[in-house]
């Protein structure tokens, strides 16, 4: 498996606190399973600001400690970047990090509660740059939760969509699962990760059991296109593929035409 999404640099945000905590959640993603994994520590969200220089150099260093203590886990650069207005203009100059640091997908976040005003004209200026927005755990947004049909009209533009594997097992709540079974059956979703931030409870190994639920629900196929191969498109910058939908999407789910469709054509 790929993790996606995983806070394991060391002191740089409120995932791994230590380079001892770090070492622990490489020990668990790598004994889960997981052989390659994005560091993908929080930028721009008004706690925490990591410059892409920043991010390669812990990476580069957390890799080579793990080399060192012999866990066969291989590390890639990324962020998670809030919506702000000044994000398009950190990526183009490479301020903000993109997956890989290909600047081809990024992965984004949301506040928990609201969708910002102005947050989907930056998703709109991203595309329009070329660069993919990786919705992060969009079940977790209140908003979105309440009308799926605001995140079928981003996937509608290109958007990607990419759920906490610990929303799929059912960790956070029976709610939370059925509400990202709906949206797998619909084909959005392209990616689980684990947002890992600890070594266990929020740990690197949850994504297996994410995993499983997405098998029990769509296939070995399924699981494996968004935990292995979707992830690997991500790290070469190739574009994404999405799940054939297995049911109708939520009730609402009809998406608006916008100037955007105009000026890119449909993925």
């Amino acid at each position: 498996m790929i993790d996606c999404h995983c806070h394991i640099l060391p002191g740089i945000d409120d995932g791994a606190h230590t380079l001892e905590v770090a070492l622990d959640m490489a020990r668990a993603a790598s004994a889960s399973g997981i052989e390659n994994l994005v560091c993908t520590p929080h930028h721009l969200n008004g706690v925490y600001s990591n410059s892409a220089d920043a991010i390669r150099q812990a990476s580069g260093d957390l890799q080579e400690r793990l080399l060192e203590a012999g866990i066969p886990l291989r590390l890639y650069p990324g962020a998670e970047l809030h919506l702000v207005p000044e994000l398009p203009s950190q990526l183009l100059d490479g301020t903000a990090l993109t997956y890989n640091d290909l600047g081809k997908a990024a992965l984004v976040e949301l506040p928990k509660t609201t969708v910002p005003i102005g947050a989907e004209t930056i998703l709109e200026q991203l595309l329009y740059r070329g660069v993919t927005p990786v919705i992060a755990h969009p079940e977790r947004n209140q908003t979105l939760a309440r009308r799926p049909e605001q995140l079928a009209e981003w996937i509608g533009w290109g958007c990607k969509a990419q759920l906490t594997a610990q929303s799929c097992s059912g960790d956070f709540g029976e709610r939370m699962q059925r509400l990202c079974r709906r949206w797998l059956e619909s084909g959005w979703v392209h990616l689980i990760a684990s947002d890992a931030h600890r070594p266990a409870g929020r740990s690197p190994d949850t994504l297996a059991a994410g995993r499983a639920s997405v098998a029990e629900w769509l296939g070995e196929d399924a699981a494996t296109l968004l935990t292995r191969d979707n992830p690997r498109r991500l790290l070469i910058g190739e574009d994404l593929v999405s799940l054939a939908p297995r049911a109708a999407p939520p009730a609402k789910a009809q998406t608006r035409r916008r100037w955007l469709g105009f000026l890119r054509p449909r993925p």
